[in-house]
């Protein structure tokens, strides 16, 4: 802030020199404000990029994140200075008396599954700690067990089918081979228990095909995830029969839930990566045995469910917002409305 002086000199030359002082004083507060307004004015730009821009993925790894923050925070605060207070209160806390806070007991440890098989390993004594000192042989009076839990890595082989052919050395008839076990992918380089856990891996355990070729890899095995993508397809153009009957039980059942959820698509032909999808999830079925669906689609539209749900007579259990638009959308009742005020 500039301040003019209480009295003023009667020199003319004086005048002009403190007009001058002035007049330079201001200039440069007005250029720092401007300096100041520029660099607020970038932050608010960045900030809003960040918060507003479109996104093909979301992350947290900007720098000035409070989530990455907390790891260098201790770094900080030692590098600031102290102030008087700071340090009075750490001088304190020094000469406080230690307090030791009690020790939680660590919970009990729960036994493994007893349906795991059990491999005893047996841990005896050496041969020359089996006699005792006076000469006599030691025997056992007791044992201590204690249990580990043991995992075998991935076991990759080859299964080698060998169709023996036969044929009579008397009888000159067309020979005979024996018959191979249908395949769900014939000709396939995969055997159903590589197309299970391909399948498990991807959809239950939510690892890319990309990380299923790496760990592959490590074990010689060059298979790219383009083969590995078509195995997947292929899978799931055989097992339709099997989705068939589970959407049969699913709609035979008088309790449905139905709703969707937005995803995005990074590398669908023809559409954005920003662009939103949605899969919807259809769950019911008896409760012992429990059926849940997912349908990809590119809409959230009332046509989708009306599709899914075609013929249903049960009572549908969705949103509140989704139920009145669905509600509104129908052209025949079929099934009853129950709805959840959940966001």
């Amino acid at each position: 802030m500039i301040t003019m002086p209480e009295t003023l000199p009667d020199d003319p030359a004086a005048l002009k020199q403190l007009l001058a002082d002035v007049l330079a004083s201001a200039h440069k507060m007005a250029k720092d404000k401007d300096g100041e307004i520029e660099q607020l004015r970038e932050q608010v730009a960045l900030l809003r990029h960040k918060l507003f821009s479109p996104k093909s993925e979301r992350s947290v790894e900007e720098a000035d994140s409070p989530q990455l923050a907390m790891f260098n925070e201790a770094e900080e605060l030692i590098g600031e200075p102290a102030t008087e207070a700071v340090e009075a209160q750490a001088e304190a806390e020094a000469e406080a008396e230690e307090v030791v806070a009690p020790v939680k007991r660590r919970g009990k440890r729960k036994p493994l599954p007893t349906n795991l098989p059990r491999v005893e390993i047996i841990h005896d004594l050496p041969e020359h700690e089996l006699t005792c000192a006076c000469g006599c042989r030691k025997h056992v009076i007791g044992e201590e067990t204690s249990e580990q839990l043991d995992i075998i890595p991935m076991q990759v082989r080859v299964l080698r089918h060998v169709r023996k052919t036969y044929a009579c050395k008397a009888y000159e008839a067309a020979p005979v081979t024996a018959d191979k076990p249908a395949q769900l992918l014939e000709k396939s380089l995969a055997s159903p228990s590589v197309q299970a856990m391909l399948l498990t891996t991807k959809y239950a355990d939510g690892i890319p095909l990309y990380r299923f070729e790496k760990m592959l890899s490590r074990h010689g095995i060059d298979i790219p995830r383009q083969t590995l993508a078509r195995w997947v397809i292929q899978s799931g153009e055989q097992l339709q029969p099997l989705l068939n009957l589970m959407r049969d039980k699913l709609l035979d059942y008088p309790v449905l839930h139905c709703d969707e959820t937005r995803l995005q698509v990074l590398h669908e032909p023809g559409r954005d990566p920003t662009t939103e999808s949605w899969m919807w999830v259809q769950s019911g079925g008896p409760p012992d045995t429990p059926v849940v669906l997912f349908d990809y689609s590119t809409s959230r539209a009332q046509g989708v469910p009306l599709r899914l749900l075609d013929g249903y007579r049960g009572h549908l259990l969705t949103r509140l917002r989704r139920l009145q638009r669905f509600g509104r959308a129908r052209r025949h009742r079929t099934a009853g409305l129950l709805g959840s005020r959940a966001a």
